[in-house]
């Protein structure tokens, strides 16, 4: 029995007409593709060369690795991230007004550094997963 969803089904159904309609079966299709439907792809080194040419190579493209700086600043995407550093400023020229230097700043560093501290920890975390991936990726390539 199919468990699949009934738009699953639709575009089962539209990539099979595609494929009768367009390339004339699956003849046809393995045809196009210079391959045989019985015994797959023939593989010589001319072959796979001509293939490369005609078709690409057979590989996703490696993801981009994202920069340190990159990751910093993608913590001012966080709606939080952008209120505490409002706070922060906030208090800070609200302190200084009321208190005066140095005893205006305190509220307001104090925020600073917890803010500081939120986006270290997080940029630190995502920038070892990318240097994992990237590793990862250069392990494939191999």
């Amino acid at each position: 029995m199919d468990n699949r969803p009934v738009h699953g089904k639709i575009e089962a159904s539209k990539a099979s007409n595609i494929i009768m309609n367009t390339f004339g079966g699956p003849h046809g299709l393995a045809a196009r593709l210079k391959t045989n439907v019985e015994t797959g792809i023939n593989f010589n080194d001319q072959e796979r060369v001509d293939r490369v040419d005609t078709f690409g190579p057979n590989s996703f493209p490696p993801p981009k690795i994202k920069t340190l700086w990159e990751l910093i600043m993608e913590n001012f995407d966080d709606q939080i991230n952008r209120i505490l550093l409002a706070a922060a400023l906030v208090s800070i020229v609200i302190g200084l007004i009321q208190h005066g230097w140095p005893k205006g700043m305190l509220e307001g560093t104090s925020i600073m550094i917890a803010l500081c501290i939120i986006i270290i920890v997080s940029s630190g975390n995502n920038y070892a997963s990318e240097r994992r991936l990237a590793n990862l990726v250069a392990m494939a390539d191999r």
